[in-house]
């Protein structure tokens, strides 16, 4: 037993509530439970219960025993004067008085929850499975956990607001460098992503759009800032861009990244940093300008197109400097272009939609997500593996959600399945 239970029991009155009485043998009803306080006070507020003849309205405090009134020293506590009942597991220790002195009735619930909802709470705190409620997952009323869910995706992108404020206020309120350094964090993938997030702040948008039609200087800021352009080459372009960096460098002041924190290895060509990198000056040779031309695009069809960039000749026989490979034309992919639209696109337009109080840019990032494809990872086919497959973006990411902030963290009483499974 433990006060976060005894809280979720009280709140959804979740025990047999026939002939209720204090400790000392006073009638009970409660007329209202009161609502959750999760800051410093007493657990509920704003309680209705009548007890013998008087209904009273005021405060409730729940403890395990009644002697923790005194180990939280809530006696010398005026803030506790207006409780009007304690609510225990046990009646275990002297009872709670208020500062005066006076003695505040008692419940005891010990006998009065069910058994059957401590045992299947004892069951998901042991987190056997993948998560705790697996094995109960199907017992969940549908339309309650579709709710939650849908409320999820809203708690996600939320969450994402506040990311994407804080870059927001390190980039000095510039939505377009915002844009750039979510859209370039992501196109690292998972294994580079903090590396690509760390070039993106090397390189405001102020620089790149002085150089945005200038193919040679645009990919010589993004490799010599990346660390790549600090030897010489055996091939001629390599080496051009070596020389331009060096001039950008000290035009610019700028102070390159370590190579060594970029990853290569269990990579496929394909998502090796060094091409991905040659993607990036690729959008930026097109348009520096990311968040406007995202406003204006229509449609997930529309974004798509933006995201359609022609890497230069030397990439598309390379992967690496000074290692040639077979020509490919090295496009973005349709799974790295959902990756940011998902990650990058829509919670920036969300967040930039509550910024400006504009409901409609919100409504399109959540349009958006339901336009892509879903995510393909492992935590995605945990959740197939239990019925539940997402048709979209949407669903997927307030999976990751339940998952990530639910499940993994054991937070079942806060959420809406488990309140059902427990119930």
């Amino acid at each position: 037993m433990n006060e976060k239970l005894l809280h979720f029991i009280w709140k959804f009155r979740l025990f047999n509530q026939n002939d209720l009485q204090t400790t000392t043998g006073e009638p009970v009803e409660i007329v209202s439970q009161g609502l959750h306080n999760t800051n410093s006070g007493a657990d509920f507020q704003q309680a209705k219960i009548r007890i013998g003849k008087t209904l009273w309205a005021g405060n409730v405090e729940i403890h395990i025993q009644s002697g923790d009134w005194f180990a939280h020293k809530h006696q010398a506590d005026a803030a506790y004067n207006n409780v009007i009942l304690h609510v225990v597991y046990e009646q275990k220790g002297n009872p709670a008085v208020r500062k005066t002195g006076e003695a505040i009735p008692t419940l005891e619930l010990k006998t009065l929850i069910k058994p059957t909802l401590l045992a299947r709470y004892e069951e998901l705190a042991k987190r056997q499975d993948w998560i705790p409620c697996a094995r109960f997952f199907k017992d969940a009323d549908q339309f309650v956990a579709r709710n939650f869910l849908d409320r999820l995706l809203v708690e996600r992108l939320e969450g994402k607001v506040a990311q994407v404020n804080a870059l927001l206020a390190a980039s000095e309120n510039d939505w377009e460098n915002v844009m750039f350094q979510m859209i370039a964090r992501y196109m690292g993938a998972s294994i580079n992503k903090d590396a690509f997030y760390m070039l993106a702040k090397s390189l405001p948008v102020k620089i790149w759009a002085k150089y945005q039609h200038d193919a040679l200087q645009t990919e010589a800021l993004v490799f010599g800032q990346a660390g790549f352009l600090s030897e010489t080459f055996t091939d001629e372009y390599p080496n051009q861009l070596r020389k331009e960096y060096n001039y950008l460098k000290r035009l610019h002041q700028l102070q390159p990244m370590d190579k060594h924190v970029w990853k290569f290895l269990r990579l496929r060509p394909s998502n090796f940093p060094t091409l991905r990198m040659a993607q990036l000056a690729a959008l930026m040779c097109k348009e520096v300008k990311l968040l406007s031309q995202i406003l204006e695009a229509k449609d997930v069809k529309s974004i798509h197109r933006f995201f359609e960039v022609a890497v230069t000749e030397y990439w598309k026989v390379h992967y690496q400097f000074d290692k040639p490979s077979k020509k490919t034309d090295h496009h973005l992919g349709a799974a790295m272009k959902d990756i940011l639209l998902i990650n990058a696109v829509a919670p920036v337009l969300f967040a930039y939609g509550k910024y400006k109080g504009n409901e409609d840019y919100c409504e399109r990032a959540v349009q958006l997500l339901e336009s892509c494809k879903p995510e393909s990872n492992a935590i995605i086919t945990g959740w197939k593996k239990l019925d539940m497959k997402p048709a979209n973006a949407f669903e997927s990411q307030y999976l990751l959600q339940l998952k990530g902030e639910y499940c993994d963290k054991f937070r079942c009483l806060d959420c809406a399945i488990g309140h059902k499974v427990l119930s």
